[in-house]
């Protein structure tokens, strides 16, 4: 099987991280990656921040956790978040940035790394404690996120689940 099809075929989203530590070379070229993908017009309109701060990463989801009323809550221990924001009010920026997740997680899966979305920022970057962090995290105050990715090195192995959505082919 073609090795690209493969890693689509088998990538699963990971929810249970090991403590082993991501190099910034590795996180360096799934941005690049994710860059690499397509923009409505070309426009490359978005933002990519990259965290690899556990603290920072334990500061927004605490702030999650406060806004939206979720005790416990983390991002499954990860060791970086790779946030992609873009102007609010941009037609194309929730789009343009799915389509850049997308190849995050199709290189974090190449490069033996797990993923998974973290959709909690979607319609809440201006809650308060929320906006404080992301401020601190230099996230544009006009800028919005549709999700992020969390990443890391899986310390397990989700089984592949059978993919069950309506397929039709019209000859």
């Amino acid at each position: 099987m073609n090795e690209v099809i493969k890693n689509m075929l088998t990538r699963t989203s990971v929810r249970k991280f090991s403590a082993q530590k991501i190099d910034a070379d590795t996180l360096k070229t799934i941005v690049e990656c994710a860059k690499a993908s397509p923009t409505a017009k070309n426009r490359q309109a978005r933002k990519f921040t990259v965290v690899h701060n556990k603290e920072k990463i334990d500061a927004l989801a605490a702030a999650i956790a406060k806004e939206l009323d979720r005790s416990n809550y983390n991002f499954y221990n990860c060791d970086a978040i790779i946030i992609i924001s873009y102007e609010k009010g941009d037609e194309h920026g929730f789009c343009d940035s799915s389509v850049a997740m997308q190849n995050i997680y199709l290189a974090a899966h190449a490069l033996g790394l797990g993923s998974v979305w973290i959709n909690q920022l979607k319609n809440n970057c201006d809650r308060k404690a929320i906006r404080e962090v992301l401020n601190t995290l230099h996230i544009p105050q006009n800028h919005e996120v549709c999700g992020f990715s969390a990443l890391g090195y899986p310390a397990e192995t989700p089984e592949i689940k059978e993919r069950t959505e309506p397929v039709e082919f019209i000859n």
